[in-house]
């Protein structure tokens, strides 16, 4: 498996990706508006790094590089816990010292990935299907004191 930046000849099974990930994962949402599209849309202007197994897209990270911000961080659900997500993380890591991340309350499977790969809790925002925690990284653990304390919210 390899980490990659994002090309153009990518497009169409990133977006197959993006579409198939949100409808396996967000069962709680209404999700009969997705589109192949959103991806373009969503990733707009974002540094996006894809990870492939072979020559198949397994999995891509996108950050929003003018405030560290991981946007997006889906897998194909046929290659979860395999550490394709940890080595998305990874090669953002590499470049970026601090990042932060909203994660959707009710998906506890994503909380506690980013919070085994060294985010923490900052923020709750939202509320019922729209609550959301702000999550934060930085490489210097000094940083790192900000207590889970939104747990059990």
């Amino acid at each position: 498996m390899e980490i990659r930046a994002f090309d153009s000849d990518l497009l169409v099974p990133l977006r197959q990706l993006y579409l198939e990930t949100r409808l396996a994962t967000f069962v709680w949402l209404d999700c009969s508006g997705f589109t192949l599209t959103d991806f373009d849309r969503d990733t707009e202007g974002e540094r996006i790094w894809v990870a492939m197994d072979s020559a198949r897209v397994v999995g891509f990270l996108s950050v929003w590089e003018p405030a560290n911000f991981i946007h997006h961080l889906y897998v194909c659900t046929d290659s979860l816990r395999t550490g394709i997500g940890t080595k998305l993380l990874d090669a953002c890591k590499s470049t970026h010292a601090e990042l932060s991340l909203k994660c959707l309350a009710q998906n506890q499977q994503a909380i506690s990935f980013y919070k085994s790969s060294g985010f923490v809790i900052h923020s709750a925002e939202g509320s019922g299907l729209e609550r959301y925690y702000l999550m934060q990284y930085s490489r210097d653990t000094r940083y790192n004191y900000v207590v889970d304390r939104l747990d059990g919210y």
